[in-house]
């Protein structure tokens, strides 16, 4: 459905944009960090020197280029920034004055969790194999007294990715899981009230920055009070979760479905006019009436506002639309009421 793929949106776009503030401006001290180390060692070989200015350039550029870029996957921009660490990284590696271990490897390390935590396990291992050709071609080419310490590194690389990389998975799926719980009606499986008052006020505000119709379409079980006292509790649960099904199913994917109180719920219709709210209105009402509900006849009422025909905010969309429910309600049941 649209709004679960929207809710992923909005929490994963902003959770995105503040991991690569953080992992940019680690990029900058880590820049930093390897400048003053090489000054106060001495070093001032013009090609290391340039070398270490890139790397600061980069990093700086990294911090104000990703974090415009909130997506989950690579990208153009992430698939520059791959390459480029690679390049930067190996020609630290394969000129290093040192035949052993150095902090320039050290940062193999670092940059496999970035990409590791960044954008999953999958980018990080393909990162870690190249590593491992890289590494492999200078032990085997430039520091093959070293060798095995190169190879520790390779396989300390790999276990942090199996083990981080499972853990996140398993953090992953269970903010999926808590995120879920907390937006969704736990009995009919739609959003709860709460999270569409969220989901609402994005979608008003869409609508007035572009002049875009929204459409809302508020419904109601017809004796449903009624229908519970003589089946029970259970068949008038099983009613809610019917309902809630073939809402679903009548609906388009980017419209959005909520349980409001007992046995009402919402329908919000973005890109949508009165004349679309109507036609589905209509197609909601005869699909449940048609429907063969075990114990009787089950009917809905509905009321239809939308914006900008009828409303401008997100109170008076939702008041019209809950006063045209209460039109059709007193008006016989089983149809819908709209403003003229």
């Amino acid at each position: 459905m649209h709004e679960i793929k929207t809710t992923h949106l909005l929490d994963n776009s902003i959770r995105i944009k503040k991991l690569d503030k953080i992992i940019g401006e680690i990029r900058i001290a880590i820049a930093i960090f390897i400048i003053i180390v090489e000054y106060l060692a001495g070093n001032s070989n013009i090609f290391y020197i340039t070398i270490y200015l890139l790397l600061l350039g980069y990093s700086t550029l990294w911090l104000l280029f990703q974090t415009r870029n909130p997506n989950q996957s690579l990208g153009r921009i992430g698939y520059f920034n791959f390459i480029t660490d690679l390049a930067l990284m190996a020609i630290m590696s394969y000129f290093s004055l040192k035949n052993t271990i150095s902090y320039f490897d050290v940062l193999y390390i670092i940059l496999a969790l970035v990409y590791l935590i960044r954008f999953g396990k999958k980018v990080s291992i393909v990162f870690a194999a190249v590593v491992t050709i890289q590494i492999l071609y200078i032990c085997l080419y430039q520091h093959f007294i070293h060798s095995t310490l190169h190879f520790v590194l390779l396989g300390t690389i790999f276990i942090i990715i199996y083990f981080v990389g499972n853990i996140l998975e398993v953090e992953s799926n269970l903010r999926k899981k808590l995120k879920y719980i907390s937006t969704h009606d736990e009995l009919t499986g739609v959003h709860n009230y709460r999270y569409f008052q969220e989901l609402l006020n994005v979608e008003v505000e869409r609508s007035n920055r572009y002049q875009s119709s929204l459409s809302m379409i508020i419904l109601d079980i017809d004796n449903f009070k009624n229908y519970n006292d003589s089946f029970g509790h259970d068949a008038g649960n099983e009613v809610l979760k019917v309902t809630a099904s073939l809402l679903k199913d009548t609906t388009r994917d980017i419209d959005f479905i909520a349980r409001y109180g007992g046995e009402e719920f919402i329908i919000l219709m973005p890109e949508t006019d009165k004349r679309g709210a109507i036609t589905l209105a209509e197609r909601v009402r005869r699909v449940i009436a048609d429907y063969n509900f075990p114990n009787r006849k089950v009917t809905v009422s509905l009321g239809i506002a939308s914006i900008p025909k009828d409303a401008n905010t997100r109170k008076e969309l939702f008041l019209l639309a809950d006063q045209q429910l209460y039109k059709a309600k007193s008006d016989g049941k089983n149809c819908f009421k709209y403003l003229h």
